[in-house]
């Protein structure tokens, strides 16, 4: 092979300088610059190997931008209903406060649910008690709450989201003032919302209720909390038994924040037909976080508000309680979308 001058290279290369120039500079220089000369010239043709070829030209308009960020989706689209699976789900809970010494305080509460579907059949049951008592230094023990509920329903599903249900609940309540308190709360449950994440209901129908009143809190009492006599001289007493008729609304609310963290709610109002001052307001929520093995802590709160609760009850009970609750169920997971 001929060794080509070192003049000759920056020719090669396109360079604006002639080879007259090149042999007039210093021969170190000259090398240094042929070198760097050299391989920019032998490069530049690989680096413009790897550029894609241009696009041919067809005639057709640019592709639409995207943006970096979409919109939201149309609020107006429907909510997707998930129909549930057959299975059941048994649940219980209990808390309890144990205190000694200045103060002395025993109160115990429990909770069972039990909810099967089998087709286009529901039926649940629950049972709810809470019991305390106690006592300051030198002050006999006295109970301070003592109330016992039990529910029983069936729900017959129409469709998916639509349901009609019968809801039956018997109630003793000491401070209330109730021996005991029966409810039939006949009507039609609509699901607006449900997913594996969250469940939206309502509810409307009817509410029959029939009380027996403790006889020690039957008395009629005065603006000054004195009994109100009869014209014998006697305490005047109220009925021993009470129905009323009511209009029922309810709305309900499940979200899983995630598979360990759940959050239950909902709210119940009932105004009567009977006597149109009379309404009764409830209210209950659960927050409730998985440890592991079927056990969960939760967090509860509840509150009964009743407009026209006898003479010497308060119009609102509320009650806040720390639990472990166990649950098992056999509900099978729905299975995932065909892609």
């Amino acid at each position: 092979m001929t060794r080509r001058p070192w003049g000759d290279i920056p020719e090669a290369c396109g360079s604006r300088w002639g080879k007259a120039e090149w042999n007039a500079m210093n021969p170190s220089a000259v090398r240094l610059s042929a070198y760097l000369i050299a391989i920019g010239c032998f490069a530049a043709p690989r680096a413009n190997a790897q550029e894609p070829a241009p696009a041919p030209l067809t005639g057709a308009p640019p592709p639409e931008a995207k943006a970096v960020v979409e919109a939201p989706k149309s609020p107006s689209a429907a909510p997707k209903i998930e129909k549930s699976p057959d299975g059941t789900t048994v649940s219980f809970s209990s808390g309890g406060v144990l205190t000694s010494g200045n103060s002395r305080l025993f109160a115990l509460s429990g909770n069972g649910v039990y909810d099967t579907r089998v087709g286009a059949n529901g039926i649940g049951a629950s049972i709810l008690g809470n019991y305390g008592e106690g006592a300051v230094p030198g002050k006999a023990i006295q109970a301070t709450a003592a109330n016992l509920q039990g529910r029983l329903r069936y729900d017959r599903y129409v469709i998916d989201q639509l349901a009609v249900f019968l809801l039956n609940t018997g109630r003793h309540d000491r401070f209330q003032g109730l021996d005991f308190r029966y409810n039939l709360d006949p009507g039609v449950k609509y699901l607006l919302l449900k997913d594996p994440k969250q469940t939206l209901w309502v509810e409307a129908g009817y509410d029959f209720q029939y009380d027996i009143r403790r006889n020690a809190d039957r008395t009629i009492l005065d603006a000054n909390k004195n009994p109100v006599l009869d014209a014998a001289g006697q305490p005047t007493l109220l009925d021993k038994t009470r129905a009323d008729h009511s209009t029922r609304l309810y709305a309900g609310y499940k979200l899983g924040f995630n598979k360990e963290v759940t959050l239950a709610t909902g709210v119940e109002y009932l105004h009567s037909v009977v006597d149109s001052t009379r309404y009764r307001l409830n209210f209950d929520a659960l927050f409730a976080a998985k440890v592991g093995g079927g056990l969960a802590v939760g967090l509860g709160f509840s509150a009964r508000y009743d407009h026209a609760p006898l003479p010497e009850a308060q119009n609102l009970d509320t009650a806040t309680t720390v639990s472990l609750i166990y649950a098992f169920s056999d509900v099978r997971a729905p299975p995932a979308p065909t892609p």
